[in-house]
């Protein structure tokens, strides 16, 4: 067996020099993405935002990002991905904003670490998944704004009909965000797609803004309730976008997060009002009680008399001028002939059968708040009153009316009588002055007005009831058969309370007006003077903790244990156990000493006491409770 021979340094040589195969494809630059998730490197220059960021505004902490970068680096390292065919990275979860500190910090600094970090690769799964990653994780932070929020739902569900080639619902659309990782429900996803269809082109500066979710709610609620009176008064619906759009543009202002609520509610009652040709007070009717309804959860469908009633009739009216006209009054003695006031009240008689078996309208649960502008168009009060037509009738109504007039001027003792008591010495035997017989000086408009200035809590003229909240308000009274209770009239003898505050003027601590007896009107009532007495207290207040829950139920309200931080305040925790008392519930852990009224009532101490405001407020309350108690102690009587 010969050995093999090995190759000379000379073969050797010659073979290394010999050239190898030609190359059959383009030499590869780049190396691709990863086929899994895994770490990697990248540097600056390789990495883009999102470009369908739904942030559109600067991040409210991006400087403080940006200190903590500029200190300790970063520390948490952003997810990216990379589409198909490009040949960057770019952002997938979240992180937009850390990338945009590090391009101004590598820039300031020049700084190695701010230009290449460690990032967490995932493949590309598909354009939704992306931006439901980012809206998810924005979310989750909870530092986007509601617009932000609104415009990235509705390019989701975009993207997702694009991908599945068909229109999806608002359930579908909840459902495929789910599993994409952005859990929404439906009810928040339709106010989204609504503000983005009906508020974003008319409100742009105000959403950009950051108003935000709660003002969204309520301005739906106009706009629908709007639209329902739109449709009702069968205004052509084509009409209503525009008309909307045109008043309420009127109010997007850069930096507003809140709306002017009277003044929407008045521009779009106008606007309402010009498009139907209907008098204002129906309208408003029909406004406030739809928004309270609605507050309320009551089905619109079934209290369809109670909320149309009156605009149903001042429209056959607007149809038809001779079958309801708006003069609502006999004529005076003398004036029959005068005008066509008496021919319209012969009118009102003879066009408006009456039905014996029909329910005067029943008082809406909106009437008594302090945003209700409430009226009755109709305002006959024929169904209840026989006609008065003949003169001499009219004669006695008036001698009548001069009576009762001359009865309560006598009432006002002149203040110089009782002054001249004073200054001189009284014993059994003195005869004390009586007010003169006849009516005393009638008050000049001047001393009037001071008067009820005086009873007035900032001012007279800012009452917190308006000129149809108070017609409506008498009207349901004269209704039941007894005269309304009036604060002119009244104040110059009685305590009643007149303010803008939050909720309906006081006007008699004791009475209770017949449209207002019931069980269900007076524990809504209770309710509402619970929660202004815990607002003053520090607890109730908006976004925090609620201790006082309204209820229609039992007295009106019932109490939750305070929060923590509602506990270190003295005044939240007297207010609280002022409101268990009343209802029979103490927390020993707060002050249950019998100096606690004194203590809130200002006669123990000048710490702490209830404002005039709260506390007639508070006497009111007590009166309803009582009067409540009473009612439903005769009801389990009669059971």
């Amino acid at each position: 067996m010969s050995k093999r021979r090995h190759p000379s340094q000379e073969e050797l040589m010659k073979k290394l020099k010999t050239p190898g195969p030609a190359l059959q494809s383009e030499p590869v630059e780049t190396v691709g993405p990863p086929l899994a998730e895994q770490g990697i490197e990248v540097t600056l220059d390789k990495l883009r935002p999102y470009d369908r960021n739904p942030r559109t505004l600067r991040n409210p902490k991006y400087e403080e990002i940006k200190a903590s970068i500029r200190e300790v680096g970063l520390k948490h390292a952003p997810v990216v991905t990379q589409r198909p065919g490009d040949d960057k990275y770019m952002i997938s979860d979240g992180g937009n904003t850390r990338l945009q500190v590090l391009r101004e910090l590598y820039e300031e600094t020049g700084d190695e670490r701010f230009r290449k970090f460690h990032c967490i690769f995932r493949p590309w799964v598909s354009e939704a998944h992306i931006l439901a990653g980012h809206l998810s994780e924005n979310e989750t932070r909870g530092d986007l704004s509601w617009i932000e929020k609104s415009l990235g739902t509705q390019r989701l569900k975009e993207t997702l009909e694009t991908e599945a080639g068909k229109a999806l619902s608002q359930r579908e659309l909840a459902k495929r965000a789910k599993e994409l990782g952005f859990a929404l429900d439906q009810s928040h996803i339709s106010r989204m797609l609504y503000t983005v269809e009906h508020f974003w082109p008319t409100l742009p500066m105000s959403l950009e803004s950051g108003m935000g979710q709660d003002q969204v709610r309520k301005l739906i609620n106009y706009r629908e309730a709007c639209l329902l009176i739109w449709r009702r008064c069968e205004v052509d619906e084509s009409d209503f976008g525009p008309a909307w759009h045109e008043t309420m543009a009127y109010f997007d202002h850069e930096g507003q997060t809140a709306l002017p609520w009277s003044i929407v509610e008045d521009r779009l009652l106008g606007m309402l009002e010009d498009a139907t040709g209907a008098h204002l007070n129906p309208i408003d009717y029909a406004l406030r009680t739809i928004l309270d309804f609605r507050k309320r959860r009551w089905s619109l469908e079934e209290h369809d008399e109670d909320i149309w009633r009156p605009l149903d009739v001042e429209m056959e009216r607007v149809r038809d001028p001779d079958a309801h006209p708006l003069t609502y009054f006999p004529p005076l003695p003398g004036e029959e002939d005068k005008g066509e006031s008496g021919r319209r009240w012969m009118t009102v008689k003879t066009t408006q059968p009456q039905d014996p078996d029909s329910n005067p309208l029943p008082p809406s649960p909106s009437i008594g708040q302090n945003d209700g502008k409430m009226d009755d168009p109709n305002h006959q009060q024929d169904d209840e009153q026989p006609a008065v037509t003949s003169r001499g009738e009219l004669e006695e109504l008036r001698q009548q009316v001069e009576r009762l007039q001359q009865e309560n001027a006598s009432l006002q003792i002149q203040p110089s009588s009782l002054h001249a008591v004073a200054a001189t010495d009284v014993d059994e035997d003195t005869e004390l002055p009586l007010p003169p017989a006849g009516p005393s000086e009638p008050l000049n408009d001047e001393e009037r007005q001071r008067r009820l200035d005086a009873l007035s809590l900032g001012g007279s003229q800012n009452s917190g009831e308006t000129e149809s909240f108070r017609r409506t308000r008498e009207w349901l009274s004269r209704q039941q058969g007894e005269e309304p209770i009036n604060f002119e009239d009244n104040a110059l003898r009685a305590v009643p309370l007149r303010s803008a505050e939050p909720i309906y003027p006081v006007m008699d601590i004791w009475a209770i007006e017949p449209a207002f007896r019931d069980a269900d009107r007076m524990r809504t009532e209770i309710g509402y003077f619970a929660v202004a007495i815990a607002r003053w207290g520090g607890i109730n207040l908006p976004r925090e903790h609620q201790a006082v829950i309204p209820l229609h139920k039992g007295l009106g309200y019932r109490l939750e244990p305070l929060s923590n931080e509602q506990a270190q305040s003295t005044r939240a925790q007297r207010v609280w156990q002022l409101l268990a008392g009343l209802i029979g519930e103490v927390n020993p852990a707060y002050p249950t000493d019998v100096t606690l009224m004194g203590e809130l009532l200002g006669t123990a101490s000048d710490d702490d006491i209830l404002p005039d405001e709260i506390l007639v407020r508070l006497y009111r309350m007590v009166r309803l409770m009582r009067a409540l108690r009473a009612q439903l102690g005769e009801r389990s009587d009669d059971s």
